[in-house]
């Protein structure tokens, strides 16, 4: 049998006080309080025993937030496009061209404008990208053309169009881009343009400085630079474009003054021709910068830029 201790202490205070009463009644209530007195304790001291103590737990703080890792990669940004189920960057540089601008093109004429493009981006071009209208005038032409071949990222493609000029004088530009199977529309990345066609509907060159008439679109320069005795000779090249049939008179204007080389110069189309200036200088003359520019007198002044130097061949 289980006796618990509170019912056994209990049991000796009722013994103890019975006994005492027995003594006599003057020390009967101090005997029973300290009698009393001594139980309580012993009584809590065994609950003091038999009452598990509680034990404090540890309880993590949290920690504070942390930055991201210096060594960890930022997270990339997403891919421009996707071909194949396989992410690439679609991009397009510009390589040149044909019926340059401001091209003359007689009313209602039918032309073939082609762009040599460079697949700069890394996604293959199939017949699924496509060559679209953007803006401006579409000169009888589709809105859509199809890609004509294949073309691998670092190759090039020629891209050709064919269009109708409009049969009112003037000028006219329609630009152009390209369009990825996803949608994307992009033309130069270099640049940011679109690719364009730009021509001029005339009739030939009616007269000096119409602005409708054949004419210079461009010159550019090259100089080469060689020592013979005691002098530098300087051969300064000029390509100069035209966009029609055209026949100029030109010469040479030097930094120190004097003109050269006055000159004619026919295109028999749309083209380019070079002419060249030779410029002679001591080896003992001052190390000031020089330039040499082609000038264009007729059918209309036009005046190209300038080719610079400097003493010695570098």
């Amino acid at each position: 049998m289980d006796f618990k201790p509170k019912y056994v202490l209990t049991s000796v205070l009722i013994i103890l006080t019975i006994a005492l009463s027995a003594c006599g009644p003057s020390s009967t209530a101090s005997t029973i309080g300290t009698a009393v007195a001594m139980t309580v304790q012993a009584q809590n001291t065994q609950q003091a025993l038999l009452t598990p103590t509680p034990q404090a737990v540890d309880v993590p703080s949290p920690l504070p937030p942390t930055a991201m890792d210096a060594t960890q990669a930022p997270p990339t940004a997403p891919p421009t496009g996707a071909a194949g189920g396989n992410f690439c960057t679609a991009s397009a540089q510009f390589v040149s061209e044909t019926v340059p601008d401001g091209t003359i093109e007689q009313p209602g004429a039918t032309f073939l404008k082609t762009w040599t493009i460079k697949n700069t981006g890394t996604c293959p071009w199939d017949t699924t990208w496509k060559f679209v209208f953007y803006s401006g005038d579409i000169m009888g032409g589709a809105y859509v053309y199809p890609f004509p071949q294949p073309t691998a990222p670092g190759d090039t493609v020629n891209v050709p169009i064919s269009l109708v000029a409009p049969t009112t004088n003037g000028q006219f530009t329609g630009y152009w881009k390209i369009q990825s199977p996803w949608g994307m529309t992009f033309g130069d990345s270099d640049s940011g343009n679109p690719f364009w066609v730009q021509i001029v509907v005339g009739s030939g060159t009616p007269g000096k400085g119409t602005a409708s008439a054949y004419s210079i679109t461009s010159v550019t320069y090259d100089i080469a630079c060689r020592l013979q005795g005691s002098n530098f000779f300087y051969t300064i090249t000029a390509t100069i474009t035209s966009n029609g049939p055209l026949t100029i008179k030109y010469y040479w204007q030097h930094s120190d003054g004097p003109t050269v080389g006055k000159s004619t110069l026919t295109f028999a189309s749309a083209t380019s021709q070079s002419v060249s200036d030779v410029w002679s200088l001591k080896t003992t003359a001052n190390d000031q910068q020089r330039w040499d520019q082609f000038v264009v007198t007729d059918p209309y002044y036009q005046a190209f830029g300038k080719a610079t130097f400097s003493r010695g061949c570098q």
